[in-house]
Protein backbone atom coordinates (compact mmCIF):
# COMPACT_ATOMS: atom_id res chain seq x y z
CA UNK A 1 0.00 0.00 0.00
CA UNK A 2 1.44 3.52 -0.79
CA UNK A 3 0.78 6.74 1.08
CA UNK A 4 1.58 9.66 -0.04
CA UNK A 5 2.65 11.74 2.89
CA UNK A 6 4.76 15.21 2.66
CA UNK A 7 4.81 14.94 -1.06
CA UNK A 8 6.99 11.31 -1.01
CA UNK A 9 5.44 7.99 -1.59
CA UNK A 10 5.82 5.78 1.20
CA UNK A 11 5.23 1.78 1.11
CA UNK A 12 3.14 0.67 4.23
CA UNK A 13 4.48 -2.73 5.30
CA UNK A 14 1.99 -5.59 6.48
CA UNK A 15 5.12 -6.36 8.66
CA UNK A 16 4.20 -3.18 10.26
CA UNK A 17 6.86 -1.01 9.13
CA UNK A 18 7.26 2.00 6.25
CA UNK A 19 9.62 1.74 3.39
CA UNK A 20 10.63 5.15 1.81
CA UNK A 21 11.63 3.98 -2.11
CA UNK A 22 13.32 7.56 -3.05
CA UNK A 23 15.85 7.38 -0.32
CA UNK A 24 15.68 3.58 -0.02
CA UNK A 25 15.06 3.66 3.55
CA UNK A 26 13.43 1.30 6.32
CA UNK A 27 11.76 2.64 8.65
CA UNK A 28 10.51 0.50 12.19
CA UNK A 29 9.30 1.80 15.46
CA UNK A 30 8.99 0.41 18.83
CA UNK A 31 10.86 -3.39 18.28
CA UNK A 32 10.80 -3.98 21.89
CA UNK A 33 13.51 -6.82 21.74
CA UNK A 34 14.22 -8.39 25.21
CA UNK A 35 10.80 -7.94 26.37
CA UNK A 36 9.52 -11.47 26.52
CA UNK A 37 12.96 -12.16 27.84
CA UNK A 38 12.03 -9.27 30.74
CA UNK A 39 8.55 -11.19 31.49
CA UNK A 40 10.16 -14.37 32.03
CA UNK A 41 13.21 -12.66 34.45
CA UNK A 42 10.32 -11.02 36.74
CA UNK A 43 8.44 -14.88 36.65
CA UNK A 44 6.09 -14.83 33.91
CA UNK A 45 5.90 -17.00 30.89
CA UNK A 46 6.39 -15.99 27.43
CA UNK A 47 7.42 -17.98 24.54
CA UNK A 48 11.05 -18.46 23.78
CA UNK A 49 12.03 -17.25 19.99
CA UNK A 50 10.49 -13.18 19.72
CA UNK A 51 13.64 -11.48 19.16
CA UNK A 52 14.25 -14.36 16.19
CA UNK A 53 10.58 -14.25 15.07
CA UNK A 54 10.97 -10.54 14.85
CA UNK A 55 14.71 -10.36 12.63
CA UNK A 56 13.23 -12.77 10.51
CA UNK A 57 10.05 -10.53 9.84
CA UNK A 58 13.01 -7.83 9.16
CA UNK A 59 14.74 -9.93 6.86
CA UNK A 60 11.74 -10.28 5.02
CA UNK A 61 11.65 -7.21 4.77
CA UNK A 62 14.98 -6.36 3.47
CA UNK A 63 14.96 -9.28 0.71
CA UNK A 64 11.87 -7.79 -0.58
CA UNK A 65 12.86 -3.93 -0.59
CA UNK A 66 16.55 -4.06 -0.49
CA UNK A 67 16.94 -0.74 1.78
CA UNK A 68 20.01 1.30 1.85
CA UNK A 69 19.51 2.58 5.05
CA UNK A 70 17.30 1.20 8.31
CA UNK A 71 16.20 3.56 11.10
CA UNK A 72 14.57 1.87 14.17
CA UNK A 73 12.22 5.28 15.92
CA UNK A 74 13.13 4.02 19.20
CA UNK A 75 12.52 1.81 21.82
CA UNK A 76 14.75 -0.85 20.59
CA UNK A 77 15.19 -3.05 23.51
CA UNK A 78 12.61 -2.80 26.43
CA UNK A 79 13.69 -3.08 29.90
CA UNK A 80 17.35 -4.48 31.90
CA UNK A 81 15.73 -7.05 32.60
CA UNK A 82 15.68 -8.16 29.13
CA UNK A 83 19.75 -7.42 28.51
CA UNK A 84 20.94 -10.84 28.17
CA UNK A 85 24.07 -12.75 25.93
CA UNK A 86 21.81 -14.47 23.82
CA UNK A 87 19.34 -11.30 23.04
CA UNK A 88 22.78 -9.04 21.98
CA UNK A 89 24.48 -12.71 20.23
CA UNK A 90 21.61 -12.83 17.84
CA UNK A 91 20.85 -9.29 16.97
CA UNK A 92 24.94 -9.10 16.76
CA UNK A 93 24.66 -12.02 14.24
CA UNK A 94 21.63 -10.34 12.50
CA UNK A 95 23.81 -7.03 12.23
CA UNK A 96 26.34 -9.23 10.48
CA UNK A 97 24.57 -10.29 7.91
CA UNK A 98 23.39 -7.30 6.65
CA UNK A 99 26.66 -5.20 6.75
CA UNK A 100 25.92 -3.27 3.33
CA UNK A 101 22.88 -1.72 5.41
CA UNK A 102 23.69 1.34 7.37
CA UNK A 103 21.46 0.95 10.53
CA UNK A 104 20.55 4.14 13.33
CA UNK A 105 18.66 3.94 16.35
CA UNK A 106 16.62 7.11 17.31
CA UNK A 107 17.15 6.77 21.64
CA UNK A 108 13.37 5.71 22.92
CA UNK A 109 12.08 6.57 26.43
CA UNK A 110 12.52 2.54 27.20
CA UNK A 111 16.69 3.04 25.49
CA UNK A 112 17.08 5.52 27.95
CA UNK A 113 16.26 3.71 31.06
CA UNK A 114 17.77 0.81 29.66
CA UNK A 115 20.97 1.60 27.75
CA UNK A 116 22.33 1.14 24.74
CA UNK A 117 23.27 -2.25 23.77
CA UNK A 118 27.07 -3.42 23.22
CA UNK A 119 29.16 -2.03 20.81
CA UNK A 120 29.57 -5.57 19.32
CA UNK A 121 26.11 -5.32 18.24
CA UNK A 122 27.01 -2.89 15.44
CA UNK A 123 24.21 -0.06 15.23
CA UNK A 124 24.58 2.96 16.15
CA UNK A 125 22.58 5.08 18.68
CA UNK A 126 21.39 8.61 18.61
CA UNK A 127 19.38 10.71 20.28
CA UNK A 128 17.46 12.45 17.10
CA UNK A 129 16.09 13.54 15.75
CA UNK A 130 17.28 12.71 12.24
CA UNK A 131 16.62 14.83 9.75
CA UNK A 132 16.01 12.98 5.99
CA UNK A 133 13.87 16.13 4.13
CA UNK A 134 11.08 16.19 4.65
CA UNK A 135 10.88 14.00 7.07
CA UNK A 136 12.09 14.53 10.89
CA UNK A 137 12.61 10.78 12.37
CA UNK A 138 12.17 10.16 15.91
CA UNK A 139 10.77 8.70 18.89
CA UNK A 140 7.67 10.95 20.15
CA UNK A 141 5.19 11.83 18.00
CA UNK A 142 5.22 15.66 18.42
CA UNK A 143 5.09 18.46 15.34
CA UNK A 144 8.45 19.94 14.44
CA UNK A 145 9.25 22.96 12.25
CA UNK A 146 11.79 21.36 10.54
CA UNK A 147 9.33 18.72 8.77
CA UNK A 148 6.88 16.00 8.70
CA UNK A 149 7.45 13.69 11.61
CA UNK A 150 7.40 10.11 11.81
CA UNK A 151 7.49 8.64 15.05
CA UNK A 152 6.33 5.64 16.73
CA UNK A 153 6.21 5.46 21.04
CA UNK A 154 2.30 5.45 20.72
CA UNK A 155 1.49 1.52 19.13
CA UNK A 156 -1.07 3.05 17.68
CA UNK A 157 -4.56 0.97 16.75
CA UNK A 158 -7.88 1.36 15.79
CA UNK A 159 -11.19 -0.58 16.38
CA UNK A 160 -13.16 -1.84 13.17
CA UNK A 161 -16.56 -2.51 13.78
CA UNK A 162 -18.88 -5.19 11.81
CA UNK A 163 -22.44 -4.95 10.97
CA UNK A 164 -23.16 -7.07 14.18
CA UNK A 165 -21.47 -5.07 16.03
CA UNK A 166 -18.69 -7.35 16.31
CA UNK A 167 -15.44 -5.13 17.33
CA UNK A 168 -11.82 -5.97 16.77
CA UNK A 169 -8.79 -3.80 17.66
CA UNK A 170 -6.22 -3.74 14.89
CA UNK A 171 -2.11 -2.52 15.15
CA UNK A 172 -2.42 0.89 12.41
CA UNK A 173 -0.54 3.29 10.90
CA UNK A 174 -2.51 7.18 11.73
CA UNK A 175 -0.69 10.13 9.58
CA UNK A 176 -2.13 14.00 10.45
CA UNK A 177 -1.02 17.56 8.75
CA UNK A 178 2.72 17.32 10.69
CA UNK A 179 3.01 14.05 12.20
CA UNK A 180 2.87 10.10 11.00
CA UNK A 181 2.94 7.42 13.63
CA UNK A 182 3.60 3.56 12.74
CA UNK A 183 2.40 0.78 14.30
CA UNK A 184 4.62 -0.91 17.53
CA UNK A 185 7.06 -3.52 15.38
CA UNK A 186 7.66 -5.82 18.12
CA UNK A 187 5.73 -8.58 20.06
CA UNK A 188 3.54 -8.00 23.41
CA UNK A 189 3.58 -4.52 22.87
CA UNK A 190 -0.07 -3.20 23.77
CA UNK A 191 -1.81 -1.08 21.86
CA UNK A 192 -3.49 2.28 22.15
CA UNK A 193 -6.43 3.53 20.44
CA UNK A 194 -5.81 6.32 17.77
CA UNK A 195 -7.81 9.62 18.76
CA UNK A 196 -9.84 10.16 14.94
CA UNK A 197 -9.54 13.41 14.26
CA UNK A 198 -10.67 14.92 10.42
CA UNK A 199 -6.91 15.75 9.13
CA UNK A 200 -6.16 12.15 10.40
CA UNK A 201 -5.78 8.97 7.82
CA UNK A 202 -5.42 5.84 9.23
CA UNK A 203 -4.71 2.32 7.62
CA UNK A 204 -4.66 -0.87 9.48
CA UNK A 205 -2.91 -4.02 9.23
CA UNK A 206 -5.23 -6.92 9.14
CA UNK A 207 -3.06 -10.00 8.41
CA UNK A 208 -1.57 -9.83 5.10
CA UNK A 209 -3.28 -6.79 3.93
CA UNK A 210 -3.01 -2.81 4.76
CA UNK A 211 -6.45 -1.41 4.89
CA UNK A 212 -7.85 2.38 4.80
CA UNK A 213 -10.36 2.98 6.94
CA UNK A 214 -12.44 5.91 8.20
CA UNK A 215 -12.88 5.69 12.19
CA UNK A 216 -16.13 7.57 13.45
CA UNK A 217 -15.02 10.65 15.49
Amino acid sequence: MIASIAGEDLELCVERAVYWPRRRMLLIADPHFGKAASFRALGVYVPHGTTTSALERINTLIIQKQPEHLVFLGDFLHAREGRNVETFTDLASWRASHAAVTMQIVRGNHDKRTGDPPAYVGIDFVDGPIIEPPFVLMHHPIASEQGYVLAGHIHPCATLVGPAHQRVRLPCFAFGTQVGILPAFGEFTGCAEVAKASDTHIWVVADDHILRVDIPR
